[in-house]
Order: C-alpha cells, then structure tokens, then sequence
C-alpha cells in the first residue's frame, strides 16, 4: 500500500486549505537515508550475473563525499548543505553521484525546516527519476501540501492529482479532496468524475457515501447543464439519504422531460411523498400532486398528499387548501360506496384495463388489498395501455401491505414495460432502491387517508 502523510483530507468549504501535514512518510525517508559511497560500493564493474549493478562513484566523489556523510551522520544539516555545491561542481558525475546529491539535499533541507528548499529538492528529485515507484505518490501528496500552504492553488492541485495518479488504491477521501480542488479550479467535469470516484469507492467498501459528495456533483453537472448526469446523480443520492429537497428535484426534471405528462407525474409524486423519509419540498409540489391525483381518479392521493404537507408545515392549513382536502374526502368516501360494484363489474370485463382502474380506485381509497387483486387480475388479462403504470401501481399496493419480495418483482416488470431513459424506467429503479432500503430499516407506512 503506498504510504501515506497524515493530516486533515476532508475540505469543509470550497475555500480549499489542504491542512496536510509537513514531513515526509517514514517509508519516503528510507529511500533517501542512504549510507555514503564507500570504497567497496565504487568501482565501474557489474556485478555477477544475475545480481544487481554495483554503484558507480568516482574517486574524487568519495573523497569528498566522506566528510558529507560524516554530517548527514551527525544531522549537521547545515554542514551538509555548505558541502554539496562541492561534489556538484565535479565534472562528468553519475547517475549514482547525482542520486546520492540529491538524497543528501532533500535530507538536509528538511532538517534544517527551510520548506521552500525542501519542496524544491522533492521537485527535483521526482524530475530526475530518483524516487522509487512506491514513494512517488507521497511525495506529490507533500507537495500538494506545501503549495497549498502557500495558496497557490494551481501546483496544489498539479501535485495532488499527480498523487492520487501515482496511487492505485486511492482513498475515497483523497477523491473527494481532488475532486474540490477540481470544483475550485471550475474544472467541472473532473470535479464530478472524482467526486463520483469517492462515491463508488465508498460504496465497494460497503460504506455509506457521505451526502456531501453527492451535492458537490450535483452542482457540477449544473454548470455543465448535464441534466442526464444530475438526474442519475440525484436518484442515487435520495436512495442514501432520502429527503424532501432531493425529491422535489427529481420531481422537476422528470416534469421537464415528460413534458409535465399526467401518468409519469402521478407516478413520481406518489414515490416521493409516499416514503416517510421523503415528501416534497414547496407548496406548489403538494398542490400539483393533489391535482394530478383528482384529475386521474385518486382523490384519496389528492388528500394523502395534502395531509402530508400539511403535517410537514409546508401547505398552509388554511383557506382553499382545507376546501380541496375536504372535497378530496368527500370523494374517496363515494369511492368507498361504489367500488365494490365497479369491481365486481370490472371482473366480468375481458379488458384488463378496467380492472388496473379500479386497482387506482382501491389504492386511492387505502383498501390496498384490494388494488394488488384488480390490478393483478388486470394485467393477466391483457389489454392494459401502460404495463409501466399498472406494474408501478401494483408494486405501490404491494409495498404498503409490506409485502417487499412481490413489490420488487412488479417494479422489475414496470421497468422491463418502460422505454429505456425514460422517466417512467428511472421511477421503477427508485421504488426499488426504496424497497432495497425499506429491508434494513422500520418504515411506517404512510396514512390511508
């Protein structure tokens, strides 16, 4: 595993301040603490076959490189820094002569707390090719770290996404951190690439993606006006951390792309505000609802909805709103009264159509019982114009009752009957993820109404 600094990765604000700790990992350190160049280690001759070349230093090298050692022995730091112009002004030297220089440099300059040098002498060092391969993350991450002490937000982000190149088993921690720096530098379509990193990372890891990640991508498929990206993005996100502001954003872009179509909106209003950790977030939102569901023969969704707002003090109980919960009422209560025969007619009807309508009707007046039995027998008949609805309805009823396993199965079906893209196929995805959720925790059931 590629070693790395300790220190602060998270980045509370888009003010990035990477607060990473100054000194190098003990695994870098080793690499450069090497012994001086000794007689036995000199000379030009490869070693054996099979064994690794020995060192190259040349006579007037040692020589000079003995009291050097002597110093990096004793930590005299600045000892060590008044000999290498010395040894550097020696003609012809080494591969072997340069690496030793340059170790001895980076040692010194970190001894000595000159930060400036320090960071130069790590530059070179990577330019040059000295670092071994496991070290050079760490020491990109070290200069992400001075320069952003510095506030130079450019080599911050240079050497930080140089870091997380260089290390295969990136954190999820360290892709949200590039993914902010990106976000700063209004590189969007990065930013959103690693902060999606850091989503999939925690994920494999059977962790719970911080909610965080997942707003910071939202405003980066924003700015690139990629609504099929911010849609994907929000779905995911309300399967983590169901909410009404998530919900009400989902809702507006499945209106956008049906074109406000009546079935689709029926269907995403009735996911939101039918999950207890959801709803909605305006006023607007619950009335629409309230008035889809009228319109589409759901009076008992039209007061589901009402009631919920009005519960989450986000409809005014008062005014027009009491008026329409009270005919809402009054409807389902008719309902009740005349289902019964409509059902029993519907049976006899050798259109599956009228049954999934009735099926609406029972669900509408919280018999849900009742709606899996005509929706079920409506969609074994055949003859139904929208499986995707009818399926969506059933799994709906089913879930209600708790009955999760024939739920899944009938929004499996919704999805297998919608167009692929469409709003309708991404509904039946979210009433999975909720029945998925819905198995590890106590989800009361909403009021019948």
């Amino acid at each position: 595993m590629t070693a790395r600094i300790s220190g602060s990765n998270r980045l509370a604000t888009l003010g990035i301040a990477l607060a990473l700790a100054f000194a190098l990992p003990a695994i870098a350190v080793a690499q450069y603490q090497q012994p001086a160049p000794s007689r036995q280690q000199a000379g030009e001759a490869k070693g054996k076959e099979g064994e690794e070349p020995k060192s190259e230093y040349s006579k007037e090298f040692r020589k000079l490189a003995a009291k050097v050692q002597t110093a990096v022995n004793d930590k005299k730091w600045p000892e060590v820094l008044a000999g290498l112009p010395e040894l550097e002004a020696l003609p012809s030297q080494t591969r072997d002569e340069q690496k030793a220089i340059a170790t001895w440099r980076l040692q010194a300059t970190q001894g000595v707390g000159d930060q400036d040098a320090f960071a130069a002498a790590i530059e070179s060092f990577l330019a040059e090719g000295f670092a071994d391969p496991e070290n050079v993350g760490a020491m990109h991450r070290q200069l992400a770290a001075h320069y952003s002490a510095k506030q130079d937000k450019e080599k911050t982000l240079l050497h930080f996404q140089q870091f997380v190149d260089a290390t295969p088993d990136a954190q999820p921690d360290e892709y949200e951190t590039l993914g902010r720096l990106h976000l700063q530098a209004n590189h969007f379509q990065e930013a959103a690439q690693y902060l999606g990193k850091a989503i999939e990372t925690s994920a494999s890891k059977n962790e719970k993606p911080k909610e965080m990640w997942f707003q910071l991508r939202d405003r980066c498929f924003i700015e690139m006006k990629d609504d099929a990206g911010r849609v994907a993005n929000l779905e995911s996100l309300v399967g983590y951390y169901p909410d009404k502001e998530y919900y009400s954003r989902i809702v507006a872009i499945y209106q956008a792309q049906s074109q406000d179509d009546r079935i689709v909106m029926l269907n995403a209003y009735r996911l939101a505000v039918s999950d207890p950790q959801g709803g909605l977030a305006t006023v607007g939102g619950y009335l629409n609802y309230a008035d889809t569901a009228l319109v589409a023969g759901s009076p008992g969704e039209a007061a589901r909805a009402l009631e919920r707002g009005m519960k989450d003090g986000i409809v005014p109980s008062a005014g027009t709103n009491q008026q329409t919960l009270a005919e809402a009422r009054n409807a389902v209560a008719q309902d009740k009264k005349s289902l019964p025969a409509e059902s029993a007619a519907a049976a006899k009807n050798a259109k599956g159509e009228v049954d999934v309508k009735v099926g609406l009707g029972f669900y509408s007046t919280g018999e849900f019982e009742k709606a899996v039995e005509a929706t079920r027998r409506g969609i074994a008949k055949g003859g139904v114009a929208r499986l995707d609805d009818a399926n969506l309805l059933l799994g709906a009823s089913l879930l209600e009752l708790g009955r999760r396993d024939e739920a899944r199965a009938a929004f499996d079906a919704a999805a297998a009957a919608a167009a692929e893209g469409s709003p309708m196929k991404r509904i039946a995805g979210l009433w999975v993820i909720r029945v998925t959720r819905s198995e590890t925790t106590t989800e009361p059931a909403p009021a019948a109404g």
